[in-house]
C-alpha cells in the first residue's frame, strides 16, 4: 500500500497508543464504531497509521470537542470520546496488559478526574509550549515533532492562558527575536512554560531561550511588563543545548521568586522550575490518600522521591514515621528539606540526592518502599536490589501501566499483590496513573 491510499471501515477497538484500529489501520482521533474513511500516512511498527478524512457515521461514544484544536493536537487525543467511556477504556487497557502479561489481578476501576466540571477540564497545573520555527507557540500536532500549532485557546490550564501566549509572539515581533528551529538548531525563543498553583493561586512563566545574551535590558523590561499580569513569578530561562528539552539551565529572574508553591491536602510544597510535580494537583491528592491507606509501616524508604511529595505527606500523618527519600534531581532533594521544614516534619525526614541505581539506599531497613519512577520504569539494579532487600510492604506508583506489568513479573517472584488502584490524572489521552500495593512472601511465591 502506497502513502495517500484511502481506506474505508469501522473502528473494532483501540491499540496499546489508545488510537482507534480496524484490521491493520490505527487512526488518531477516532472511536469505536465510527465509520471512517481515512488517508494511509505513516507506518507504526506492523500498523498503519491513517489519518481520518471524514466520518461517514459516528460510534455511539462519540460526542462534539469544546477546544478548536481538537483532532489535531497531540494534547487531547481522546477529547471527542464520551469521558465516562474513556474511563472503561482505560480499566479496559490496563487490565489488558496485565493478562497479556499473565497476571491475574484487575483493576475494579479508574477513579474519575475530581473537578468541578465534567468532562474535566482545567485540571492541568503545568504545560510547555513549544516554539515552531514558522513563530507558533502552542503543542504539537500528534505524533509530529517538526508540526506545530500556534493555539488560540488551550483548555487544560486555568482559563486565560491564551493572553499569555499572545503577549509572547507580539513580545518576539518587536524584539526581532527568532523561533527556534528544532531541525537545524536556530533560533533564540524556544519554550513558554506555565506552572500554576491551583490551591495557592501562583502563576509562574518561563521563557526559554537559547541564549540570554541575546535579550537585552529592554527586550526584558518588555517581556516583564507584557507578563506581570498574568504571573507571580516571571523568568528568563536559557536552554543551549540542541536537543529539544523545555527545562533551563539557567534562570534570571524578571518577576517575583524563582520558585513556584502549591498546597496538597494541606501540606505547602515550594517547586523548583525544572521539577517534577504531579500535573493534576487534585488527583495527585488522591494518589497520596491512596499510599497512605496502604501503608502499615513507619520505616519508609522513598526512592524516587522528588520534592518530598509523599514521604512528608506521610510522615506527616503517621507520627511515629521516619522516611529516607532518594532523588536524582539535587534542586528536588534541597526542596524536599525545605518542605518537611516548613511543613514540621524535618526531624523525621531525610533525603539524599543520587542516582536510584547506584544503590546508596541498600543499606536502610525500611519496611515500606515507595517506587514512583519515571516512565522508563525501575533500573533493572534497583529492581535487583529491591529483591534482595526484600522490605515488608512496596507501593508502586506508576505513570506506565506498560512497565509496570513487566516488573510485576519479577517482583511476583517474592511479592504477593494485594491491592491495586487506578487513577485519570490525565483525562482525554489514554494516559493513566496506577498504584500497587505488594506484600513480602513468607516462603517462596
Amino acid at each position: 500500500m502506497r502513502f495517500g491510499h484511502r481506506v474505508q471501515g469501522t473502528i473494532q477497538g483501540f491499540d496499546d497508543k489508545g488510537r482507534g484500529v480496524f484490521d491493520q489501520f490505527a487512526i488518531p482521533f477516532s472511536t469505536t464504531g465510527d465509520e471512517v474513511v481515512a488517508t494511509f500516512t505513516a507506518r507504526d511498527r506492523k500498523q498503519k497509521i491513517c489519518k481520518i478524512e471524514s466520518i461517514e457515521k459516528p460510534g455511539a461514544d462519540r460526542v462534539a470537542t469544546v477546544c478548536p484544536h481538537a483532532g489535531v493536537c497531540g494534547g487531547c487525543l481522546w477529547q471527542h470520546i464520551r469521558y465516562e467511556k474513556q474511563l472503561e477504556l482505560k480499566r479496559d487497557m490496563v487490565n489488558q496488559a496485565l493478562a497479556q502479561a499473565g497476571h491475574e489481578e484487575r483493576v475494579a476501576e479508574v477513579m474519575a478526574c475530581q473537578t468541578v466540571e465534567l468532562p474535566p477540564f482545567h485540571f492541568r497545573n503545568r504545560m510547555d509550549y513549544a516554539v515552531g520555527w514558522n513563530g507558533e507557540i502552542g503543542l504539537k500536532e500528534f505524533g509530529a515533532w517538526n508540526r506545530y500549532l500556534d493555539l488560540k485557546t488551550c483548555l487544560l490550564l486555568e482559563p486565560g492562558v491564551e493572553r499569555i501566549l499572545v503577549q509572547v509572539r507580539e513580545w518576539m515581533r518587536s524584539s526581532d527575536l527568532q523561533p527556534w528551529d528544532a531541525k537545524f538548531y536556530t533560533g533564540d525563543v524556544r519554550y513558554v512554560v506555565v506552572r500554576e498553583g491551583k490551591n495557592t493561586e501562583q502563576r509562574l512563566i518561563v521563557v526559554v531561550v537559547k541564549d540570554q545574551t541575546r535579550v537585552t535590558e529592554a527586550m526584558r523590561d518588555d517581556l516583564r511588563e507584557r507578563l506581570s499580569p498574568f504571573a507571580t513569578s516571571l523568568l528568563l530561562g536559557e536552554q543551549n543545548l540542541t536537543t529539544d528539552l523545555s527545562f533551563a539551565q539557567t534562570f534570571v529572574a524578571l518577576k517575583g521568586e524563582a520558585y513556584l508553591e502549591e498546597i496538597a491536602n494541606g501540606l505547602r510544597y515550594r517547586i523548583h522550575p525544572n521539577s517534577f510535580f504531579q500535573t493534576n494537583t487534585r488527583m495527585a491528592e488522591e494518589l497520596q490518600k491512596c499510599v497512605l491507606d496502604f501503608l502499615n509501616t513507619n520505616v519508609i524508604l522513598d526512592l524516587y522521591c522528588g520534592l518530598g511529595f509523599f514521604g512528608i505527606y506521610l510522615a506527616k500523618n503517621l507520627p511515629a514515621a521516619r522516611v529516607h527519600g532518594f532523588e536524582l534531581d539535587e534542586h528536588a532533594i534541597e526542596l524536599a528539606k525545605f518542605n518537611a521544614a516548613q511543613n514540621g516534619v524535618a526531624e523525621r525526614c531525610e533525603f539524599f540526592a543520587g542516582k536510584a541505581e547506584d544503590l546508596a539506599w541498600k543499606n536502610i531497613p525500611a519496611d515500606t518502599l515507595i517506587l514512583d519512577p519515571p516512565r522508563s520504569g525501575l533500573h533493572p539494579k534497583v529492581l535487583k536490589t529491591v529483591l534482595e532487600m526484600k522490605p515488608q510492604n512496596i507501593i508502586y506508583v506508576s505513570c506506565n501501566y506498560h512497565r509496570l506489568v513487566e516488573e510485576l513479573k519479577l517482583l511476583k517472584t517474592a511479592y504477593t499483590v494485594e491491592g491495586i488502584k487506578a487513577f485519570d490524572l490525565f483525562p482525554h489521552t489514554p494516559h493513566v496513573e496506577v498504584v500497587v500495593f505488594l506484600t513480602a512472601c513468607s516462603k517462596k511465591c
